[in-house]
């Protein structure tokens, strides 16, 4: 990425104390907010200024930001990749299982610590090249698995089974090259919250769950290699042996 100050944070919420003070924590660090106070003007934003990323509230008078979030994932590439921070007053798992499935790559309950939203910006940034700075951001080398049939570019942030792209979100692609990078190793949920969110992240278990069953059936079957289940314990990449 270029410099903090080219951050763009695009923040949507309806309630003016909210909006408010997540701006003056996003301009703390160095962040440029985009603030919008309902969900009309919201994919055209993202069509034009290209933000790095959103944070939506999920209950706006006009539509739902899962119904934005289904919005910009439609869009055209790069910018459906664009990371998205879902907050509600919602708390009920059902509700953060909807938003992951939707390709949200976080999740808030309000009331929320600022300090801990700006520091979830600062991780998915951190992880996720944003489409505005990706072409410009260098790697040491190619981050690329290959399967059978099966080809997983961290670098490129794409996904393809049989030559054919896949799209999923940053998160779900984050997952899946971690789990793929050492097929036979078994992962416990905890594990993979660690390593693949970074942090203790208040979903829970769950998240990595509802982001499992999203990349299979994205995926669909393939007789080589699976994700496979350790019930109660966690997760493997498994490849066919030959």
């Amino acid at each position: 990425m270029n410099g903090v100050s080219g951050i763009k944070v695009l923040i949507v919420d309806d309630e003016p104390n909210i909006v408010e003070v997540i701006r003056l924590y996003a301009e703390h660090v160095g962040y440029k907010p985009i603030v919008l106070h309902s969900g009309k003007d919201v994919v055209k934003t993202v069509e034009e200024e290209r933000p790095d990323l959103a944070v939506l509230d999920v209950m706006l008078p006009d539509i739902s930001g899962f119904d934005l979030c289904r919005g910009i994932r439609a869009l055209p590439e790069p910018m459906n990749e664009l990371p998205i921070i879902m907050l509600t007053a919602k708390g009920e798992s059902i509700d953060k299982l909807r938003g992951f499935n939707l390709g949200a790559d976080d999740y808030m309950v309000k009331p929320f610590d600022p300090n801990e939203l700006v520091a979830r910006m600062k991780a998915i940034l951190k992880r996720v090249k944003s489409p505005n700075h990706r072409k410009e951001a260098k790697q040491p080398e190619r981050r690329v698995l290959e399967y059978p049939g099966l080809l997983v570019d961290l670098e490129q942030y794409k996904v393809s089974v049989d030559g054919e792209r896949v799209e999923l979100t940053p998160k779900e692609i984050e997952l899946l090259y971690f789990i793929a990078s050492t097929p036979g190793r078994v992962y416990t949920r905890e594990e993979l919250l660690e390593q693949v969110w970074k942090f203790d992240f208040a979903g829970g278990t769950r998240t990595v769950d509802a982001h499992v069953k999203n990349i299979r059936k994205k995926l669909g079957a393939y007789p080589a290699w699976t994700i496979q289940t350790l019930w109660g314990i966690g997760y493997s990449f498994e490849v066919e042996r030959v």
